[in-house]
């Protein structure tokens, strides 16, 4: 009876070690999974937001500019910085950031005006998010900054 338990303890832990690995590959990869969890999920967020916003600036304003496609995407920019406004905030004192590289995006800015957005938005950061102003304001604000570095050197947009 005795012989029997002690033939059991090497298949155990066999059996043990095999789940132990299985953990260990499962603890390594759960933060590299998370963040493209995250980042798709990020990217459906910005989509779900903007999507709304396609359809009904497409049907409305086709041509009430010489290009409206500028003035949708600045429309785009303001619905997604206000829907995003916190994470917004927490990559702005940054200075970098998934949802401020998502605006610059949205507005336009170029890789080579990356570093001056980067620098004028972290500098502005006291004034962007005061607490005399709402949220709704604050993100309008971040907005013309964006778009002064992007599509706003190009082509002026009325409003």
């Amino acid at each position: 009876m005795m012989t029997r338990r002690f033939a059991l303890i090497p298949g155990l832990l066999l059996t043990l070690g095999g789940c132990m690995t299985n953990a260990t590959v499962e603890l390594t990869k759960a933060p590299f999974d998370a963040t493209t969890q995250l980042t798709n999920g990020t990217s459906g967020a910005t989509k779900e937001f903007l999507d709304p916003t396609t359809e009904f600036t497409s049907s409305t304003t086709p041509g009430a500019l010489a290009d409206g496609r500028l003035l949708r995407a600045k429309q785009k920019a303001t619905v997604f910085a206000m829907h995003t406004h916190e994470n917004l905030r927490a990559d702005i004192a940054r200075g970098q950031g998934e949802y401020l590289a998502s605006l610059a995006s949205l507005t336009g800015v170029s890789t080579d005006q990356w570093t001056d957005l980067q620098d004028r938005m972290r500098n502005a950061y006291p004034d962007l998010f005061n607490e005399q102003i709402s949220p709704a304001h604050s993100s309008e604000r971040i907005v013309e900054i964006a778009w002064a570095r992007g599509y706003g050197m190009q082509a002026p947009v009325d409003r």
